[in-house]
């Protein structure tokens, strides 16, 4: 991967406050003159909602009050508003920091600095110490970028490997699953998974996600913590993006004709004001009819350090189908597209 160029419209020099093209959902238009999408209200069919008690054990509300929108011109894509529960998010933070990062699970660490086992743990005190002082050096949780679940993919050699596989994590299969069937994806299979840790100067590059096997499955990307602009164009880089905001607890997927879009994010937004979470981490939220499991007692009591660190992150966890269904690994469903790799800033790239 290489550092970004100014030609590229994925790294384009943002102001959020004159926002030139967007889509803020759930506005029935874009609210600018050069952009003519539609946003339209998507309804979920009621028989795809098959087990209540785990869309609540996950912290989801019932689909049925889920805000689900689609873009006209991006056939497949979907945009779900924040349907958690109160207080539910947390547990998700709380996974992707403490434990996902942790061994047999890869990151960017490994060839940074080997042998971290649990990054939080070892890492968490020097971060506190070093906390918001702009001139000390990088600690380790500053360099967490990214974290790869169930087979892990090669950034060296750009494609997944059949040996290259830990166990996915239980918790988030089932909130892909049912995330998924709710939408009308009944055979989803996640395998895989990228979690992206964000901080505030991060970006990431144009791209498009096409070493999987199975493009007939969606992306489904879940976002916590700051907000970010996320950019979606087309086949190809020449198509002007449309941008829009992804905040903390919203929900997006790529399926159908944006399976194969290019995405970015250029741009991660500073709280409006210092140290403030976003809605839905709120220390004093209330936690209305949350499930046991998702308020494990450790959890509870060291959240104050993941909220420290949420402060100043963004987290977003991309889940997809590797394998094409009945045709094993190694064989792809459809025919190979254009090859595609993303291009991140240094500052995303944890060097």
């Amino acid at each position: 991967m290489t550092s970004s160029t100014t030609s590229d419209l994925y790294f384009l020099p943002f102001d959020p406050a004159s926002l030139t093209f967007g889509v803020s959902f759930p506005l029935t238009s874009c609210h600018s003159n050069n952009c003519r999408c539609t946003v339209f209200p998507v309804d979920i069919d009621p028989k795809n909602i098959t087990d209540q008690e785990s869309l609540t054990r996950l912290g989801l509300l019932h689909p049925s009050e889920w805000r689900v929108f689609g873009l006209e011109g991006f056939l497949g894509f979907l945009f779900i508003l924040n349907p958690w529960r109160k207080g539910s998010q947390r547990y998700w933070v709380t996974r992707c920091l403490r434990d996902y990062p942790c061994k047999p699970n890869v990151t960017n660490l490994d060839k940074l600095q080997h042998g971290v086992d649990n990054v939080w743990k070892e890492g968490y005190s020097e971060y506190r110490l070093q906390q918001g002082k702009k001139t000390q050096p990088k600690t380790l949780l500053h360099k967490l970028r990214w974290t790869t679940l169930g087979y892990h993919y090669d950034w060296d050699k750009k494609q997944y490997h059949q040996e290259r596989y830990t166990e996915f994590p239980p918790d988030l299969s089932q909130l892909s699953t049912h995330v998924a069937q709710s939408l009308g994806f009944p055979h989803y299979k996640p395998e895989s998974a990228i979690v992206n840790y964000y901080g505030l100067d991060s970006q990431l590059g144009g791209h498009v996600d096409h070493q999987e096997l199975d493009y007939s499955k969606p992306i489904i990307s879940f976002s916590f913590g700051q907000t970010a602009i996320f950019l979606l164009g087309g086949k190809t880089k020449s198509v002007k993006p449309t941008a829009m905001f992804l905040q903390n607890g919203d929900i997006m997927v790529m399926s159908g004709d944006t399976r194969l879009a290019y995405h970015g994010v250029p741009k991660i937004l500073k709280p409006p004001i210092v140290g403030l979470l976003p809605e839905g981490l709120c220390e004093d939220e209330r936690r209305e009819g949350l499930h046991d499991s998702m308020l494990p007692s450790a959890m509870e009591e060291t959240w104050e350090q993941s909220a420290l660190f949420m402060e100043e992150c963004r987290i977003n966890i991309t889940v997809r189908q590797v394998v094409a269904e009945g045709k094993g690994f190694g064989k792809r469903s459809c025919d190979d597209e254009s090859q595609t790799e993303p291009k991140r800033t240094k500052e995303a790239q944890g060097s």
